[in-house]
């Protein structure tokens, strides 16, 4: 149920007329990041660690590929 809200969400957020990969990338990383926030310590560390880079720095690695 939850994975389909939020699916929902994402689709509704790129849909929206002006909005891009940059808001689903943006929305999809909020989202992991706010599940990080449910750990503690260094779970919680460790997890906003991976839980990615921001969109600027992520198009920049792909343009270096």
């Amino acid at each position: 149920m939850k994975t389909i809200a939020i699916i929902s969400f994402v689709f509704a957020i790129a849909t929206i007329p002006g909005c891009g990969t940059r808001n689903l990338y943006d929305g999809l990383r909020f989202h992991q990041e706010m599940d990080c926030q449910k750990l503690q310590g260094a779970d919680r560390d460790e997890c906003l660690r991976k839980s990615g880079m921001g969109y600027d720095e992520y198009q920049r690695q792909l343009k270096e590929r």
